[in-house]
């Protein structure tokens, strides 16, 4: 599998730019607001976001307003992860420890409100009204997918394609708006492609994240095993399986989610791998991961490549 950082070395410059503008962006007077900052900047992950709007605004010979874009969309990110961590009451992403969890969830929830609002700072001073408009929309319908989440939380959903939409919102939203962003700035005006390519990537990418949760090593994910059943969240391989059963094993699946006996994944995994629930998770996937990739047709070149080779990293991650 292709690594990493074959990826992103490429990209470093403009990625230390990048961490240099967060720190600039969110640093104020009040100590709690850069301490927690810092702590999301440090271990903000791989940063698939910004280096999607990165490799598009290359892609599209753009260099203007580059980084504050990419600024934003992380600000943003940064912002849903803070307020997912209090409503999931996680301890720990990526092995690092939540925000929450160090400094209580009050504290996570302002410091979450405020990088949204230094976001919307920073798209008044880019200045362009198709900007707003993609962002203002994306906020909204980021939020509708939680809410939407938070509803089904606690009971299985039997319907893929509610679940489809809940994560297009949740994950998938964020992930469009940076390559049509990256469109946007370039005034490139067949972004259809893109936003396509955005809205597929995000899905495949969330549908990853579900099958690790289930299927991943806990050493690679820094997960536990299973810790979407010990939220209550229903994700694809549960909804498939559910769905697939047979009444005893409904029963069961139905028994072990309601009472999020975590002592009991193996029996529920078992189940999952009769109905060949990680498969279909792995070929669906692809499947998303493949249309992404097929929106890139309309071009050519090393910035293509790359975020092919984004994509194909992503669908085969294994943390």
């Amino acid at each position: 599998m292709l690594d990493f950082s074959e990826i992103s070395k490429p990209l470093s410059s403009d990625l230390e730019n990048l961490n240099i503008f967060l720190k600039k962006a969110t640093n104020t007077d009040v100590q709690l607001i850069n301490t927690l900052s810092n702590h999301m900047i440090d271990s903000g992950g791989k940063r698939i976001r910004p280096i999607i709007l990165i490799l598009i605004s290359k892609l599209l010979n753009n260099s203007k307003n580059v980084t504050e874009s990419a600024a934003i969309i992380e600000l943003i990110h940064a912002a849903t992860l803070l307020h997912d961590d209090v409503v999931d009451q996680s301890d720990f992403r990526h092995n690092i420890e939540t925000a929450n969890n160090i400094w209580g969830n009050d504290s996570a929830v302002l410091v979450g409100d405020f990088l949204y609002s230094r976001a919307f700072e920073l798209i008044v001073k880019i200045n362009k009204e198709k900007i707003y408009k993609i962002l203002a929309e994306t906020t909204n319908k980021i939020s509708q997918g939680e809410v939407m989440q938070l509803m089904s939380k606690d009971k299985i959903i039997d319907n893929e394609e509610k679940y489809l939409q809940i994560i297009y919102l949740k994950t998938g939203k964020l992930f469009e708006a940076s390559a049509i962003v990256a469109a946007d700035l370039a005034d490139y005006k067949e972004a259809e492609h893109l936003m396509r390519f955005g809205k597929y990537f995000g899905i495949a990418y969330q549908l990853r994240n579900d099958y690790l949760d289930y299927f991943g090593d806990k050493k690679s994910t820094g997960k536990n095993v299973a810790e979407d059943l010990s939220e209550g969240k229903s994700t694809l391989p549960l909804i498939h399986s559910y769905i697939k059963s047979n009444d005893i094993d409904r029963k069961e699946i139905e028994k072990i989610f309601n009472g999020k006996i975590i002592t009991q994944s193996d029996k529920l995994l078992g189940i999952f791998k009769k109905n060949k629930s990680d498969e279909y998770t792995r070929d669906k996937i692809n499947y998303y991961s493949s249309k992404a990739i097929k929106s890139l047709d309309h071009f050519n070149g090393e910035h293509k490549k790359s975020l092919v080779n984004l994509t194909e990293f992503c669908s085969q991650r294994i943390k």
